[in-house]
């Protein structure tokens, strides 16, 4: 049903068809024929292909398939206005953009419809070398929160003299909020006190972008950057930080022969979970096999070659027994160990050596210190983790781990994992499974060759904070910017110095623990006791992170958080208390750079409004180019929906910093304002094309290379965001395997490493390690290394190999013990390392109906606050999220499937009770016997259906569309909103009476009671069949719901924070005692005695962590990364009074 072509999208793509000629006489009339020949349509085309060829995305024709009911073409022939009784033919743009409803960003385009200026179907793109034109179930949603009949329509502000948490909403313009805000926070950071440059807080949730957001705190001035990833995956990152200096794991699955995944999350449930999948399907179709270990028989799982289900935290036990069996059967690739494994460091720390000895590891310090005594001393370190101990441990059965064992030899070098969830964020230590799994990868130098796995940084392009040269201020890739010269305890306490990430989820813990802060206030820190201005974005921490009564206490409390806003376009639990509303797009509806890690190669996205960039290309003027994509919105009538690049762009030069008068340095020649002035017209902030155009440009130079030679792009003035306006999607880098052995360059003068030069006179090579180190900015750098005479760049670690001893955290950072990859050997050891043995570990199951709760695996579709108004992923999702628990074990309690039960979760390091939900047992095989399994991504609530807003109909004077959209209209094409964000400018919002739904198709109704010690939830009415006349066309089945929404219990809520003491990971598993439902229980009731949980949050932080103390000099380790906001040294150093 396409226009017919010979041509195919992509070579190999599509498949051939036989023709069918049309001739005069087939139908009844000749009008009939004559239109399909002027179409060129025919009934049997001569290709199909899911994708037009490029060169037709601007003006794309296609049959309407609904349409095309009514007969096809032999009876009706093609919609003409000879023949108005024909098929319609579509008239497309397609706009590519990209997914942002996980963190894979696959390609996405867009299918607008000029003749109503609509988006009529959503599909992938072919030119993303990720995902390859493949979308998943969450990707093909971007249309219906595109037109979600309940997002919010315009900025919405708390009603003067109402509580947060009321429900009082009145409608206010993008300008009145943007004036409230800008001034709070020009009052708060206009002075150069410490305190200041803590006063806001920017709590993201899944950033999806590379830099932008950390980009513009660094020209505020603020260390305030806060993300989720501490409730995500903080403690998969820990070992390759440790391993690698590097962020986490990159897998190549296509090409490897033994996929090991160490959760579903990879394959079936996780934020590459499109790409992934695809990658592996290709792998097995070739012969490679599947492992997977998970408690839980996953979707994966239940298709592996093998599945292994370990005890929650005793996978390490595993990993280290395949290392001790290689290295007794000489099945380690030495040559791999001895040229990439630190173990000359690591053998000439006699300190540590003997170190080893006082605990037991080996018996003596080695002779020598070679690597021959190094294998040697590993084949004693590692001897205890046999089959029986593996076996005691783990509760799997010696038959699978042998199998595993010899998958793991017969896969030589390609074996592909992902150390990332599951473990790493359910158990106390669980950090140490990627850290000896790593360690078992080594051994076969499965770490950087094709088929193996290797890091993220090589494989992922981040620049979409760099477009500096196209403002006043920043220089180019934002060399002038300078960095934060402060160091906020509120995000990176000092008893976490080494915390993966920030510690975010214990916020409001840190802003009511008085005692906490004047501890440190007393010790020399200067800590902040409130915020002027909290915002998260795009984030629901109410509902996601753990204790949320906690959370709900805190954001009420105007004492704590001053001025709160949520730049969100959907109704969430953490919405309901906040101040401010925002309404920012989503996938189709915004820009960012965004690039993942998913294959060998260094790929990045484009995510662009698509509404904004179809106007554009057709010759669209905004009258306010500033607010381009607000405006572009408007006519689409979306509503007053904007999105955060303009809204910061415009905020940081209008709002915070109007008269440039905040200054960033002590010269006083660089302020807030200049930072986000245009360079080609100081005074108003940068557009999109300019910072884009600089962005990609500076930083990719193929790229830059290809679009300023390409005859289409080169005589443009921005004409690199234009190759990326047009393509969403570049592909800068392929086939990356092993770049650590990159030769460094010489050009008579000078060496060159990463792109950067050092004089050669002034770099001086180790004889024994091979480390090349120069002095860079004042400080002496490792830039490489040369081994068996070859200069290589080597890995980001200070010793540019990979870290199997951490010299750092044993001399440093008081945790030797825990230096090298290691696991307790025995009980005594796991009684004693108890800051690395799960708090769910089957030790503490001494309770009668005592279990360890899995928590962390999700439903493959809904993952996230922003999906939960869609209505096909709501529906796919349905299945009240129930406890997983053996057939033997609900057999012994006497539980039946669809059973209420009660979870009362139990704390096993303080011995607390945290209160219990209510839950639906569903007996299976599919568990581990005394395990459970039920998601923490359940239990979404609102406290009413609906909200009604009394001016929001009333302030509306503006008909957002005076013309009919038609981008083919001129006078369509030539109108721009007037005023758009400002007063006099509101329009009236589309089908809109006033009222509203909250999450109509997803999340029922609750009742919730809290005093400050307690809380209580139980849900009051499911969600029913409705009718809308927003978006009524798009959301024609809105009377066709048959499910309740009940997705579980808020399990979250009834959940202390649990902080490593290491990673700062939140551990998400919990001990639970299973007891029959009570009188008058339901499925989806919480108790929470949340004055408990603080008291859990506390043991944590009081008996397993080691704080910093006198003897410290830097808040943390320099050479490990704060991620998001670069810190000057004076903000690293630190002199604690004991």
């Amino acid at each position: 049903m396409y226009l017919q072509s010979r041509r195919t999208f992509l070579k190999g793509a599509a498949f051939s068809v036989a023709g069918a000629a049309i001739a005069k006489g087939v139908f009844t009339a000749d009008a009939m024929a004559e239109s399909i020949e002027e179409s060129k349509f025919t009934d049997t085309p001569d290709s199909l292909s899911f994708y037009p060829p490029m060169e037709e995305w601007a003006d794309f024709k296609e049959l309407d398939g609904n349409d095309w009911k009514r007969g096809g073409l032999e009876r009706k022939g093609v919609r003409s206005e000879s023949n108005p009784d024909g098929i319609e033919v579509n008239d497309y743009t397609i706009v590519p953009t990209a997914c942002s409803n996980c963190e894979a960003s696959c390609g996405l385009t867009a299918w607008i419809d000029k003749k109503t200026f609509t988006v009529k179907k959503y599909m992938g793109n072919p030119l993303h070398a990720g995902s390859r034109g493949r979308n998943c179930a969450k990707g093909y949603a971007t249309q219906s929160q595109m037109y979600d009949p309940d997002r919010i329509a315009f900025p919405l502000k708390r009603a003067p003299g109402s509580a947060r948490g009321e429900g009082k909403w009145i409608r206010t313009t993008w300008d009145e909020a943007m004036t409230t805000i800008g001034n709070k926070m020009h009052d708060a950071i206009k002075g150069d006190d410490e305190l200041s440059k803590k006063s806001c807080m920017f709590h993201v949730g899944r950033p999806n972008e590379n830099g932008f957001t950390g980009k513009v705190w660094q020209t505020i001035g603020q260390d305030c950057f806060n993300s989720h990833t501490n409730i995500c995956s903080s403690g998969g990152r820990t070992p390759t930080i440790q391993w690698a200096n590097d962020d986490r794991s990159s897998p190549d699955w296509a090409n490897a022969k033994l996929i090991f995944l160490n959760s579903s999350h990879a394959a079936d449930a996780g934020h590459y979970f499109q790409q992934a999948a695809g990658h592996i399907a290709d792998a097995r179709a070739k012969g490679a096999k599947l492992v997977v270990m998970d408690p839980r028989m996953s979707n994966s799982a239940g298709m592996a070659d093998l599945w292994i289900a370990c005890w929650p935290g005793t996978e390490p036990t595993l990993y280290l027994y395949l290392v001790q069996r290689m290295l007794n059967e000489d099945k380690v690739n030495k040559t791999f160990v001895k040229k990439w494994f630190n173990w000359e460091v690591m053998m000439d720390n006699t300190d540590y050596l003997k170190f080893m000895v006082e605990k037991g590891y080996i018996s003596k310090v080695p002779e020598n210190n070679t690597f021959e005594d190094f294998m040697a001393m590993l084949k004693e370190l590692y001897a205890p983790y046999t089959l029986e101990y593996a076996v005691k441990e783990t509760h799997v059965p010696a038959y699978k781990i042998e199998e595993l064992y010899d998958m793991f030899i017969w896969a030589d070098t390609s074996i592909s994992s992902y150390f990332w969830r599951a473990s790493a964020a359910g158990n106390l230590g669980g950090w140490t499974s990627g850290r000896t799994g790593f360690l078992a990868l080594g051994m076969r130098g499965a770490i950087g060759p094709e088929g193996g796995t290797f890091f993220h940084h090589w494989h992922v392009i981040s620049v979409a904070g760099k477009g500096g040269s196209s403002t006043v201020g920043q220089g180019k890739r934002g060399a002038d910017v300078p960095k934060i010269d402060v160091y906020n305890e509120l995000s990176w306490p000092p008893e976490w110095p080494l915390s993966t990430y920030e510690m975010s989820y214990l916020l409001p813990h840190l802003l009511a623990d008085e005692e906490w802060q004047g501890k440190w206030n007393k010790k020399g820190l200067n800590v902040p006791k409130k915020l002027s201005v909290w915002i998260p974005r795009m984030y629901n921490p109410v509902w996601i992170n753990p204790d949320g009564f906690r959370w709900i206490d805190t954001i009420k409390d105007e004492s704590k958080m001053e001025l709160t806003f949520n730049l969100s376009p959907t109704w969430s639990e953490t919405n309901w208390y906040v101040d401010y509303v925002l309404p920012v797009g989503l996938a189709g509806e915004r820009h960012d750079q965004h690039s993942e890690a998913t294959m060998p190669a260094r790929w990045t996205s484009f995510r662009q409004p698509v509404m904004r960039v179809a106007l554009e290309k057709s010759g669209w003027k905004p009258k306010n180019p500033n607010r381009a994509t607000l405006e572009a919105h408007i006519k689409a009538g979306l509503g007053e929906v904007w999105e955060e690049n303009e809204f910061w762009f415009d905020m940081c030069v209008n709002y915070i910093d109007p008269k440039g008068e905040i200054f960033l340095d002590a010269a006083k020649t660089k302020t807030i304002k200049s930072m986000w002035e245009s360079k080609k017209n100081p005074g108003v902030p940068v557009t999109i094309s300019e910072w884009y155009d600089a962005a990609f440009g500076d930083n990719l130079p193929n790229l830059k290379e290809l679009a300023t030679t390409d005859d289409r792009y080169k005589d443009a003035e921005y004409p690199v965001y234009e190759y990326m306006r047009d393509h969403g999607a570049w592909l800068e880098e392929n086939k990356i395997y092993s770049p650590q052995e990159r030769e460094i360059k010489d050009d008579g003068k000078n060496y060159i490493s990463h792109g950067h030069k050092y004089d050669k006179k002034h770099v001086h090579t180790d004889k024994r390690t091979g480390v090349m180190t120069a002095k860079s900015h004042g400080k002496e750098k490792s830039i490489g290394i040369e081994i068996d005479g070859v200069k290589m760049e080597g890995f980001a670690t200070l010793d540019k190999k990979l870290d199997f001893f951490c010299d750092w955290l044993a001399d440093d950072w008081k945790w030797p013990e825990y230096s090298i990859p290691f696991y307790p050997r025995n009980d005594k050891e796991k009684k004693e390392m108890k800051e690395i043995v799960s708090h769910v570990n089957h030790m503490y199951m001494e309770e009668e109906n005592s279990y360890a709760l899995n928590t962390v695996f999700r439903l493959p579709y809904n993952i996230h606050t922003r999906s939960a108004n869609s209505k096909h992923l709501m529906e796919i999702s349905q299945n009240h999220d129930p406890i997983w628990i053996s057939t033997p074990d609900a057999k012994k309690q006497g539980f039946k499937r669809g059973d209420a039960i009660r979870v009362n979760i139990t704390d096993s390091i303080t011995g607390l009770d945290s209160g219990y939900f209510v839950a639906m047992a569903v007996p299976t095989e599919g568990v581990l016997p005394g395990t459970l399994a039920c998601s923490h991504h359940g239990g979404r609530w609102k406290l009413v259906n609906s909200v009604s807003i009394p001016n929001g109909v009333t302030d509306g004077k503006i008909d957002s569309q005076p013309v009919t959209r038609n981008m083919n209209d001129p006078k369509f094409m030539a109108h721009s909103p007037e005023n758009a964000g400002k007063e006099g400018g509101q329009i009236k919002i589309e089908n809109y009476n006033g009222t509203s739904g909250i999450n109509s198709f997803g999340v029922p109704t609750a009742e919730l009671q809290m005093d400050g010690k307690e809380g209580k939830l139980t849900y009051v009415e499911g969600i029913k069949p409705f009718h809308t006349e927003r978006f009524a066309d798009y959301n024609r089945d809105s009377g066709n719901i048959w499910w309740d929404g009940l997705s579980g219990s808020w399990q979250n809520a009834v959940a202390a924070a649990h902080p490593d003491p290491i990673s700062g990971m939140h551990c998400w598993h919990q001990k639970v005692i299973l007891s029959a439902a009570e009188a008058g229980d339901k499925i989806g009731d919480i108790y929470v005695n949340y004055e408990n949980n603080f008291k859990i949050y506390q043991g944590w932080r009081d008996i397993l962590t080691r704080p910093l103390n006198s003897s410290d000099k830097l808040r943390r380790p320099q050479h490990i990364k704060r991620p998001w906001v670069p810190l000057s040294d004076k903000a690293y150093a630190v002199k604690i009074t004991d």
